[in-house]
């Protein structure tokens, strides 16, 4: 006797019962350029410190390295509703990179990419 194996799919999750997520835009001030690589992992090592691990997992940090821009230091990082003052305050402790003093200023806070890429387009 043959047993066929019967393959299920998961229902996908409804709009209501995912997590709502935001993005920052920020502008890093530091006398020197800064790569994309250098900024994730200061976001990173930020969001560790101030929050630990499970609060990171729990906020969905994450800094978005194609919308970093070299010339005029800014970019974007993604987060959860819940934590957009967490990761502000997380992000208002960097104060060097590479031992160069730095600052990180939040400019706006939105809940879609396309805002955020509008805007940082006319920061100088």
């Amino acid at each position: 006797m043959i047993y066929r194996i019967r393959r299920y799919k998961m229902k996908p999750i409804k709009p209501s019962a995912k997590e709502r997520k935001r993005y920052i835009l920020i502008k890093l001030k530091s006398k020197k350029r800064v790569e994309k690589k250098d900024v994730k992992k200061l976001v990173i090592q930020a969001g560790l410190q101030f929050l630990g691990e499970l609060g990171m997992a729990r906020s969905g940090l994450q800094f978005l390295p194609e919308t970093w821009n070299k010339k005029n230091m800014t970019g974007i990082i993604k987060t959860g509703h819940k934590f957009v003052n967490e990761t502000k305050a997380a992000l208002a402790l960097i104060q060097e990179v590479k031992g160069e003093k730095a600052a990180v200023q939040t400019i706006k806070t939105s809940g879609s990419i396309k805002t955020l890429k509008n805007i940082q387009k006319k920061v100088k």
